[in-house]
């Protein structure tokens, strides 16, 4: 396993841990509420965890799916969750970790994806080629035709009034509010990564063909950056929408949405990591993006400010999640051996 190596430069200060645990297996998923006070880890070996943010305190540990979790979703209030994993059916859980509703995946073997919409009122599961929609209670709203191949990815407008799916063939856009239609990008190619900027203009995807498209809602005027040695599985916008940092590299690679941008710019190259960048999250109240990679190591960086890191930590093991808290007060990583832990940042 490669590691970050001493002579590199790897930030001012170390990250403090405020606590550290272990899930028992790969890391696959985890979220902190938008509450900060819960924070919610899917494992590769089924079982969902939620532990409280503010001392790592276990909360409960329950068998959520048969197989592997592969996704979880706080709901907006933090009251309640959503899972999927290798089960036909999607699940509904309490914040103490009770069994509230099933939603069944519609046939496939199992449900990949889970989104709970940022206004709260709706979830969102993809199961082979079809997505449904469910109220908050788990009542369906809303399954669409099936899509030309299997759902890729999940991501809702910030305002919670449109969905956004992405399969091999192009990218989706279900709306719900009345009146409005439903749009179709096309792009001949798989798309594996997707994020919708928060205000809602720019929609970027990861390609299979390791290459980053956008499009721009507005005129449907669709860009590709390309030159990326592997597949840019993460991507992450700042929280102004002007930011879009990328994967594919051990290089994170951040394209400037300002002015007439990214068109005819060069990117901002932030260099440090030795291994290919797995997870990329910007703060949601301050222009600070965290990256983790395989080499086990996780920086901060202000990219606005420079392309030196500015803080640094490190797992166990491949990093494969990363979450804010809400306020800027914290970062939870997660990593493939299992391990957890959560850093003081400000």
């Amino acid at each position: 396993m490669p590691r970050v190596t001493v002579d590199v430069a790897r930030g001012k200060t170390e990250l403090v841990p405020r606590w550290t645990c272990d899930a028992g297996d790969y890391v696959v998923a985890a979220e902190v509420s938008r509450d900060g006070r819960l924070c919610v880890v899917g494992a590769g070996d089924g079982h969902v965890l939620g532990l409280d943010v503010a001392t790592g305190r276990e909360l409960f540990r329950q068998r959520a799916h048969e197989g592997g979790v592969f996704g979880v979703s706080v709901s907006p209030d933090g009251g309640r969750f959503a899972t999927c994993g290798q089960e036909p059916n999607a699940k509904v859980w309490s914040a103490t970790g009770a069994l509230v509703r099933e939603l069944p995946g519609g046939g496939a073997q199992w449900v990949e994806h889970v989104a709970w919409a940022p206004a709260g009122g709706r979830i969102a599961t993809g199961a082979g080629r079809k997505v449904r929609v469910w109220d908050s209670e788990g009542a369906p709203i809303v399954e669409t035709e099936p899509l030309p191949s299997t759902v890729s990815n999940l991501a809702w407008r910030a305002d919670g009034t449109a969905l956004a799916t992405t399969c091999y063939g192009g990218v989706h856009i279900w709306p719900f509010v009345a009146g409005a239609k439903a749009r179709r990008f096309e792009w001949k190619g798989s798309l594996i990564s997707l994020a919708w900027s928060p205000d809602a203009k720019v929609i970027a995807c990861g390609s299979q063909d390791s290459s980053v498209h956008f499009w721009r809602l507005a005129t449907g005027q669709d860009s590709e950056m390309n030159g990326y040695p592997f597949k840019p599985k993460a991507l992450a916008w700042d929280s102004e929408s002007k930011l879009l940092a990328t994967s594919g590299d051990a290089t994170v690679t951040v394209w400037d949405f300002r002015g007439k941008g990214p068109e005819g710019t060069r990117p901002i190259q932030l260099v440090s990591h030795k291994a290919v960048c797995t997870r990329l999250a910007f703060s949601p109240s301050k222009g600070v993006l965290a990256s983790g990679a395989q080499d086990t190591s996780i920086l901060l960086w202000e990219p606005r400010r420079g392309t030196q890191p500015v803080r640094y930590a490190f797992l166990e093991d491949e990093v494969t999640a990363l979450s804010w808290h809400p306020e800027h007060g914290g970062l939870l990583g997660g990593d493939a051996s299992g391990r957890l832990c959560f850093w003081e940042v400000n």
